[in-house]
């Protein structure tokens, strides 16, 4: 992967700080003017030296008053009083007025907070990259959180600094998705994927573009686009443009209820079947376990493997090399290089079959995935 160039945005740059700065540009010079015409004021008129000139100006205009430097005539006190008028007018409350216009306007703040946004996010690893701000994403976002995956989410709305610290967003980005750059301050080299979940199918085809370029460009592998779409024939201008994975917000609302309809819980709320698939608290997983080509059970059959007497797993299904898939395969299935189990099993049994049985010699597609992002992740190191 090459190396990649994050600029900041101009309206957070360098260039939006000298502006700010240069708001306090004639505000300084009437200062500095008032303590020059102050300072040689006092010399002429009370025949005093520069420091001690100079030295009454600032205890003037300070309002600081440790009173008279000198002893004074009339014509030295009525100008005294024209310093002090004049003076901290024109130093104290010009200045301080423009000060607190730029500290309440917010500029600051904001210029600096999102430098820290951009620092703490260049931080992350593993991370989703979540484009759009609505209901759909917030269950999204929920769920991602619940199984601790970081997401960085972007999207150009004004209301996303208060969508976030709403719903307790650690980290966002209010710039333009479809912008390259963008990408690139919300760590896309160090990202699983991104999740294009905005309400309008247009922009997330194009954002869907941008991202697939960026990933292809800097070489960015592996990487996934996830993409949801209001329209059906949205699906596959995503899917041409790169998306790995498209779905409707209807379909995915349907299919989930037409498997109620057709299988009613009964027995409860939830069925068992949506417990194990959806369920947060579930100890059962389903996975599935690529055979190496030198692990010890290869040629056995499932029935000498014994796997659901020795550990409780049951193997639901076997997808042979040849692209064929045999559902719930009998004990005479005998097992080949490459082969992929389909299995369901207690999490804390399916780790001890692979370390005990398999001989580590085994890959979940999950451990794969996990292995590939960190070799990824090591060479940015």
């Amino acid at each position: 992967m090459r190396k990649i160039e994050k600029r900041i945005p101009s309206k957070y740059g360098q260039e939006r700080v000298l502006e700010i700065l240069m708001k306090f540009r004639a505000p300084l010079i009437v200062a500095l003017l008032a303590v020059m015409l102050s300072t040689i004021g006092y010399m002429l008129i009370s025949d005093v030296d520069l420091l001690k000139a100079f030295y009454m100006t600032i205890l003037t205009v300070t309002t600081i008053g440790y009173g008279e430097m000198w002893d004074m005539d009339a014509k030295a006190r009525i100008f005294n009083i024209l310093v002090m008028t004049l003076g901290v007018g024109s130093v104290m409350g010009y200045s301080i007025a423009v000060l607190i216009n730029i500290v309440t306007s917010g500029e600051v703040k904001k210029l600096l907070r999102f430098r820290k946004m951009v620092s703490d996010i260049s931080a992350l690893k593993g991370h989703y990259i979540v484009f759009g701000v609505n209901d759909y994403v917030l269950q999204l976002i929920k769920e991602m959180k619940y199984h601790k995956i970081p997401v960085v989410v972007v999207d150009t709305s004004e209301d996303l600094e208060n969508f976030a610290k709403e719903h307790e967003i650690n980290y966002y980005l209010q710039l333009d998705p479809a912008d390259e750059n963008t990408l690139y301050l919300a760590g896309i080299e160090k990202a699983i994927g991104a999740i294009i979940a905005t309400m309008d199918d247009y922009r997330n085809l194009a954002i869907t573009l941008t991202v697939k370029n960026v990933v292809t460009k800097n070489e960015i592998s592996p990487f996934f686009i996830l993409a949801l779409v209001k329209k059906e024939e949205f699906k596959e201008k995503l899917k041409l443009v790169g998306a790995d994975y498209v779905e409707t917000i209807p379909s995915i609302i349907s299919k989930r209820l037409a498997i109620l309809a057709r299988k009613p819980p009964i027995f409860g709320e939830r069925s068992l079947l949506e417990e194990i698939l959806f369920g947060e608290h579930t100890f059962i997983d389903i996975e599935e376990l690529v055979v190496e080509e030198d692990s010890p059970v290869i040629g056995k059959t499932l029935e000498e493997l014994d796997l659901r007497r020795k550990f409780g797993i049951t193997v639901i299904a076997v997808k042979k090399t040849n692209e064929k898939v045999i559902f719930t395969p009998g004990g005479d299935i005998k097992i080949e290089p490459l082969d992929i189990l389909v299995v369901v099993a207690p999490k804390k049994k399916l780790e001890e079959a692979v370390k005990v049985l398999f001989k580590g010699k085994v890959t979940a597609r999950s451990v794969m995935l996990k292995k590939k992002i960190k070799e990824r992740l090591h060479g940015l190191e």
